[in-house]
């Protein structure tokens, strides 16, 4: 049975820091939680209590702080070994947190989601898993949990997140967001922020109707500071899965593009949705299209990882022959066999996300076979938010994360040090999009955003640790 996460934490109070088991974006199927999962969770809720105790804080309180994430990691190693930098003073004293991880990254999330905010939220993934799925029959969504005001609260007030790219499906059979909607999300964001604080993908597939014409009105009615494409979508009702080398569907829409003086596509590959083309989620596109279009960059959401759809079995047993990772591999090779494409972006969302919290070992190869075939600058961070909650625990697990020197030796990866997850959390996507990461810092003291921060940490305000996403009860 499938259950949206934070209806089975509130009656339990299981609310953590962390995630102890895989969300489901409703981009695939929720796995179990698995046994490692479980100890962390138990340790986590356990520790809590005790410390929370000395601290003179309520559980609660004490998980929504510093403090409390600090032990989330601290759990993580217990179980998984020595995976994440924590200092154990980090658990008690709250001036250990900003002393050891001073919060000078900017970040910037390339993909981020809130739904439509007219009141109605009938989530598309219920429609596809409601006939095999209980909990589903005669359920309304909560309201508001995915929506404008709660995901400023949990992308920008509770997350070190600076700029963010507003993200969806191209689809017409679905209650998700459009072009237009995300667009005033973004000019709403931005005109409360008095700077750049949010960008918008332009939605768009070759079975739209009039797919040049709405091409053109999005770049320069709308303004899309990129574009997004879901070549795998289920095939109904007109909407058909399409390939981004379809020379004569795609080719056009890249020079129409570059008309415009406009060179980022995004392409979901991996996670294939249920019902969907698994064929056409599988990257093998991406290599003659870049190669044909060297000045369009091509950002391959999730780095194309398939197995976010399935249980991973633990430890090193997943780690197949050549250290093959199904589908993300094949990206790699990709680029090993093709020295000069140059224009393919690894970005990270939910997959990291999935990885690092089911298995850390993974997670290291995942990054390290990436970086080592793409290089550290061709990485863009991505989390998913806020399927998967406030995108600042996946932040943190990644400025924490360690890349073992047995690996590095055994596989060839290159180390990940400060730098490099520097260039990650938001460099190399401001590159792309045109950002001075100088002067977006410059503006973001002033900016009305960060003065309604200042105004919400003043007064109290907390994080939710609340995950919105499905899992697998």
């Amino acid at each position: 049975m499938w259950i949206k996460k934070n209806r089975l934490d509130r009656p339990q109070d299981g609310r953590l820091p962390i995630p102890t088991q895989i969300i489901s974006n409703e981009e695939y199927l929720p796995t179990p939680q698995t046994p490692e999962q479980r100890k962390v969770e138990l340790l986590l809720k356990e520790w809590s209590a005790q410390r929370s105790k000395t601290l003179g804080l309520s559980r609660r309180e004490f998980l929504a702080g510093s403090c409390g994430m600090a032990m989330a990691f601290m759990a993580m190693n217990e179980v998984f070994g020595p995976w994440f930098r924590v200092n154990a003073a980090e658990t008690y004293d709250l001036e250990a947190y900003p002393e050891l991880w001073p919060k000078n990254s900017f970040v910037f999330d390339v993909q981020t989601h809130h739904v439509r905010t007219d009141g109605v939220e009938p989530l598309f993934f219920r429609k596809l898993s409601a006939p095999f799925n209980k909990e589903l029959a005669g359920v309304e969504p909560q309201k508001g949990d995915l929506q404008f005001r709660n995901f400023i609260k949990e992308v920008f007030f509770d997350s070190d997140t600076q700029v963010a790219v507003i993200s969806g499906v191209a689809s017409n059979l679905f209650n998700v967001l459009n072009s237009d909607e995300m667009v005033e999300g973004r000019e709403r964001i931005n005109a409360m922020a008095g700077s750049q604080r949010l960008l918008a993908h332009g939605l768009t597939a070759p079975f739209f109707p009039n797919f040049l014409e709405e091409t053109e009105r999005m770049a320069l009615d709308l303004k899309v500071d990129s574009w997004k494409f879901y070549p795998g979508v289920v095939e109904r009702k007109g909407e058909f899965p399409f390939w981004m080398d379809d020379e004569e569907l795609m080719y056009p829409f890249y020079e129409k593009i570059l008309g415009y003086g406009m060179n980022l596509v995004c392409v979901h590959k991996g996670l294939p949705l249920p019902g969907s083309s698994l064929e056409h989620n599988h990257p093998r596109d991406i290599e003659k299209a870049a190669l044909d279009h060297p000045d369009i960059n091509f950002i391959i959401y999730h780095s194309g990882f398939k197995a976010a759809n399935y249980e991973l079995p633990p430890g090193d047993g997943y780690i197949q022959e050549g250290g093959y990772l199904p589908w993300t591999t094949d990206l790699v090779r990709m680029r090993e066999a093709n020295p000069e494409m140059t224009n393919v972006y690894m970005e990270l969302g939910t997959t990291f996300g999935h990885t690092v919290i089911t298995h850390p070992n993974v997670c290291a190869h995942f990054l390290g076979q990436i970086l080592k075939a793409y290089g550290v600058d061709h990485v863009i961070w991505g989390t998913d938010a806020i399927w998967w909650g406030s995108p600042q625990w996946q932040i943190e697990a990644f400025r924490r994360f360690k890349m073992p020197e047995t690996l590095q030796e055994e596989f060839g990866y290159p180390d990940l040090t400060d730098a490099d997850k520097d260039k990650i959390l938001g460099l190399n996507a401001a590159r792309l999009y045109g950002i001075d990461p100088d002067d977006a810092r410059k503006a973001l003291p002033a900016d009305g955003l960060s003065q309604l921060k200042n105004w919400y940490g003043h007064e109290g305000g907390q994080p939710s640790n609340t995950q919105y996403g499905w899992i697998k009860a």
